[in-house]
């Protein structure tokens, strides 16, 4: 069996360096594992294969069965790390608090234990109606369930 701390070794050794960093590793019972990765400047292909190749090698793959995907935290996923956070400054993100309200802001800042964001409203005109930024409000992090960057068009 595949140790997790052993993986987590080899990903930090590899990511030593540089801007990326490891958001999320699972090793599952019949040695699957899977990386998920961000960086400051963003995660590109050849940075998850070089990793991958990087890991392949220190195993013995006679001796050592494993299944292995390497790959950046994908918008849409939660953010983790207080890094992905300062990384999203002024992007819209959905929020979802333990309480159950979900809305959409823009994310204005993070600071140790609280987010500042600026929650999407819609408001009425002539001719319909947009959605527009509203006040900013500060969260506190241990109120949100999860925060997810989203596209919006």
């Amino acid at each position: 069996m595949i140790k997790k701390e052993h993986i987590a070794t080899l990903v930090n050794e590899y990511l030593s360096g540089t801007d990326m960093y490891m958001v999320k590793l699972s090793v599952g019972k019949e040695n699957t594992i899977n990386i998920y990765l961000d960086g400051d400047s963003g995660v590109q292909i050849d940075d998850c294969v070089a990793l991958s190749r990087h890991i392949e090698s220190s195993f013995d793959r006679d001796k050592e069965d494993f299944e292995l995907s390497v790959s950046s935290a994908g918008i849409g996923e939660p953010l983790v790390h207080k890094r992905q956070y300062e990384n999203r400054v002024n992007k819209p993100v959905e929020v979802l608090l333990k309480e159950g309200a979900k809305f959409k802001a823009v994310l204005l800042g993070i600071d140790d234990n609280e987010l500042k964001v600026a929650r999407k409203v819609k408001e009425k005109q002539k001719k319909g109606s947009k959605f527009v930024t509203g006040e900013p409000e500060i969260i506190s992090l241990d109120n949100i369930k999860y925060i997810k960057e989203i596209i919006t068009i």
